[in-house]
């Protein structure tokens, strides 16, 4: 008997699961047997230095929650640049998209590059010119502000505790909110000109239009933007490392911070791969939490 064909849909399904295992080998090594590999020594004394180790099942955990006070006021700063940051940047996001989507489209090309290009520039390249922007003595603020008269507002904007944590948000959100925008105008770009037309000929302003069509029709694209950016906040390294070295003091020092120093520095690799675990699941929870607070409003 003659072996019948094997389907063509067959054959496209095998030979996509054969393209498919290169990827799966990736992840495998890289991405869940590290994983794992965490979540198994953060059960243990390992200092990172040597091969050996010692079970001591969940005295690690148990001390992060019970004698690590430091590693919540950690969290507490991250929450607060979480809180803040994210307002201004949704805000001044959504604001700047409105406003380039309703520009004529040679406009929309430059500053759709123009404000997106803050967001492909490295880490240390921002901090070096934010850290120059904030110098007390020559700083373009201080010079502003002694320009125009306002002389006792100059500061250390980074060495000083009540605007340390400020000056890091203002320097988050000038690198990030043309990410923010570039989410919402694809967005926009998504309702029909022929609605907002008829809404204009029926009388509607700028702020209507807004208030009506442009937030409900984005809401989406809101969420999206707010899970994106408290999780990114809540896992903040290298703008606090770069700008402020969590100073002055620990006011701001994040959560990440601690970290790097409890496994670098104390060389307890054990401790830290179970604060950034704690971290990791508060991050997810946060996440699962605005999905669920956000869901019902996307069912109504």
């Amino acid at each position: 008997m003659q072996r019948k064909p094997m389907k063509l849909e067959t054959q496209r399904k095998i030979l996509g699961y054969f393209f498919l295992i290169p990827i799966v080998v990736l992840l495998v090594v890289f991405m869940f047997y590290p994983i794992a590999k965490s979540i198994v020594m953060s059960f243990t004394n390992w200092s990172g230095m040597s091969d050996d180790w010692k079970w001591i099942g969940f005295n690690n955990y148990i001390r992060i929650f019970t004698d690590m006070p430091e590693y919540w006021r950690a969290m507490k700063v991250n929450v607060i640049y979480a809180i803040i940051a994210t307002a201004v940047q949704l805000t001044l996001g959504f604001i700047m998209a409105v406003m380039v989507i309703n520009m004529k489209p040679r406009w929309q090309n430059f500053y759709k590059v123009a404000l997106y290009l803050p967001v492909i520039i490295p880490a240390a390249a921002i901090s070096v010119m934010w850290r120059y922007i904030y110098t007390p003595e020559y700083g373009l603020i201080n010079q502003f502000l002694r320009a125009i008269g306002l002389d006792s507002l100059c500061r250390a904007w980074t060495a000083d505790p009540d605007t340390a944590l400020g000056a890091v948000i203002v320097t988050n959100t000038w690198r990030y909110a043309g990410f923010t925008m570039v989410l919402y105008y694809v967005a926009m770009l998504d309702i029909p000109k022929d609605v907002l037309e008829s809404a204009q000929i029926d009388g509607a302003n700028r702020w209507q239009l807004i208030r009506y069509f442009y937030l409900p029709l984005t809401r989406g694209t809101t969420e999206v933007n707010l899970i994106l950016t408290i999780t990114g906040c809540l896992r903040a390294f290298d703008i606090f490392y770069l700008l402020t070295a969590g100073g002055p003091g620990t006011s701001t020092k994040v959560v990440s911070m601690w970290i790097m120093e409890t496994a670098f520095q104390s060389y307890k690799y054990g401790r830290a791969l179970a604060m950034s675990i704690v971290l990791f699941l508060i991050v997810v929870l946060t996440m699962l939490l605005f999905r669920f607070i956000l869901a019902p409003r996307e069912k109504e």
